[in-house]
């Protein structure tokens, strides 16, 4: 009796796994059935773009980029200009402006479909700062410097993109040892067909 109850609970088991077996196969199949190309496959893009950034209490930013995407990653170049808007209550220069530029090189992935496409990068990126140094707001003991650092850029892109143009807004960032920021822009985007 216990032989034919183990047994029958042993074959049970095997019914149990064979069936998740099964259902994961057939899963595989009908994903792969429903594989479509990526409309963003073999094509690259440029963005041009004018936002605001919390570097510097605010700042403004002008922005452009060319972003590629081939295969199986996308890869961007893109540079910064962002320049202090508003200063903060502890800034110890006012009769300057901090400002900044920056380059960098982003690699991430892109999903589109029809006209609407989202992009996410990341990347390795040089910065090139100027700034205010300065203990007590008097003009002689202003001193202008610059520094430039690594830092690590990020953005994540979502819009509308035809051949004749469409728009973009883009949350940006970047990662540095001199002015870490985030940001938001509003993008010009045109598309360049690689095909």
């Amino acid at each position: 009796m216990r032989g034919a109850i183990l047994f029958t609970y042993l074959s049970a088991m095997k019914l149990r796994r064979l069936a998740t077996l099964l259902f994961l196969v057939c899963l595989s199949v009908y994903s792969k059935a429903q594989y479509t190309t990526n409309p963003m496959l073999n094509t690259s893009w440029t963005s041009f773009g004018v936002g605001a950034t919390n570097a510097d209490n605010v700042s403004y930013q002008l922005f452009a980029s060319k972003s590629t995407y081939e295969e199986t990653v996308s890869t961007t170049l893109r540079a910064a200009y962002s320049q202090e808007l508003i200063e903060g209550t502890d800034d110890s220069i006012f009769f300057r402006k901090n400002r900044s530029l920056e380059v960098g090189v982003l690699w991430g992935q892109v999903w589109g479909k029809n006209n609407l496409f989202l992009a996410a990068s990341a990347g390795m990126g040089l910065s090139l700062r100027l700034y205010g140094d300065s203990a007590i707001q008097v003009v002689d003991q202003f001193v202008y410097k610059a520094g430039a650092t690594i830092g690590v850029p990020a953005q994540i892109e979502m819009g509308y993109l035809s051949k004749k143009g469409g728009v973009s807004l883009m949350l940006t960032g970047n990662w540095n040892f001199r002015e870490p920021y985030y940001g938001a822009l509003l993008c010009y985007t045109r598309k360049l067909s690689m095909k």
